[in-house]
């Protein structure tokens, strides 16, 4: 099984910096046999949290908030681990796990383990999530383009399908997740792709990407075309590299919330299955999430997380690549301006 991509069956294409199928395993081992110890830990842990609590913030109760949603976290990485033993089984020790109903069973495994983290994290941190424009959904396999602002974002468009299609989805997502035991188990047993961001073989990872898209059938496509979260310093250094490569780009692009769109990944997509709508997702409220200390900072929410929906038939799709980027910037600057006016507060354009 291909460290690095799965996209279309075992050792498509290495990838040295996402865990070995030994690794994989081992990080799963670990997990699992750690969690009782952890149980036996948590009446001392929560006792400590509550006492800080009481003496730091007791309407806001951040740590034992945080704390029960952490617990949650790992009961529910045990529980998929579980699980993917089971379907291992069930698939004849591995023998059957190409099945299209095996495929079926992983996914709704993948889509009740987002569900139930969404809903811990509804819970306990007060977490809601306001999705607008859900009736753009529909039966009809789509790729989903979404705006990538922390990994819990990762989680996002699995849920956004769910609310209108049981169709399964072929993710493409940056190699750090494929460390989480979970992502990393399910990720790599059917049809997905983690990309090396700073590959040196982006010949190979659009070819990849574009073979995972021509091979999908009825499966919805999943990609994040920024390529990694949001910063300042990540948008000037993109900036400045597309004035330089693509002039024509930088300069119809007024982003302040949003990384310019990559285009290999998207492209690749849109060859793959140029018949094929493509459903954009932005949001805003996520971006406390990347990482524990900034969710404590911010434990309870008190702001929504927004999210909103475009979509382009693909009909309305060019066929020319640098048309097709027109058409995709175009939406993208919409999402962008959409992040502005709801994010709080707002970055000063750039003149």
């Amino acid at each position: 099984m291909a460290a690095a991509s799965n996209s279309s069956g075992p050792n498509v294409l290495l990838n040295v910096h996402t865990p070995s199928p030994a690794i994989r395993r081992l990080l799963a081992a670990g997990l699992v046999l750690g969690t009782p110890m952890l149980l036996l830990l948590a009446p001392a842990l929560f006792a400590v949290a509550l006492v800080i609590d009481l003496a730091t913030a007791p309407r806001r109760r951040r740590l034992l908030r945080l704390l029960a949603f952490v617990y949650g976290y790992v009961l529910l990485e045990g529980a998929g681990i579980m699980l993917a033993v089971l379907l291992w089984i069930a698939t004849g020790c591995g023998l059957f796990m190409s099945t299209r109903w095996s495929r079926r069973a992983h996914y709704r495994v993948q889509r009740w383990w987002a569900h139930s983290i969404v809903r811990a994290a509804q819970r306990f941190l007060r977490l809601q999530i306001e999705i607008d424009g859900l009736a753009l959904v529909t039966e009809t396999p789509a790729i989903v383009a979404a705006q990538h602002a922390s990994f819990f974002d990762a989680l996002l468009p699995t849920i956004v399908l769910a609310h209108r299609t049981d169709r399964a989805a072929r993710h493409v997502l940056k190699r750090e997740l494929a460390w989480d035991p979970c992502l990393g188990l399910y990720g790599n047993r059917h049809p997905n792709h983690f990309v090396a961001r700073a590959s040196e073989r982006l010949e190979g990872e659009t070819t990849a990407i574009e073979r995972l898209a021509a091979t999908a059938g009825p499966e919805a496509l999943v990609l994040f075309p920024e390529g990694t979260f949001y910063s300042e310093a990540r948008a000037k250094k993109s900036m400045a590299r597309l004035a330089e490569q693509d002039p024509q780009r930088h300069d119809r692009l007024d982003l302040r919330h949003l990384l310019p769109p990559r285009p290999g990944g998207i492209l690749a997509m849109l060859r793959g299955r140029p018949r094929s709508d493509v459903l954009f997702i932005a949001h805003t409220g996520f971006e406390p999430f990347g990482s524990l200390r900034s969710i404590a900072a911010h434990v309870p929410f008190v702001e929504p997380i927004r999210v909103k929906l475009w979509r382009i038939a693909a009909a309305d799709m060019p066929r020319e690549p640098e048309e097709r980027m027109a058409v995709i910037d175009q939406t993208w600057q919409a999402m962008d301006d959409w992040v502005a006016a709801s994010a709080r507060p707002a970055r000063p354009s750039r003149s």
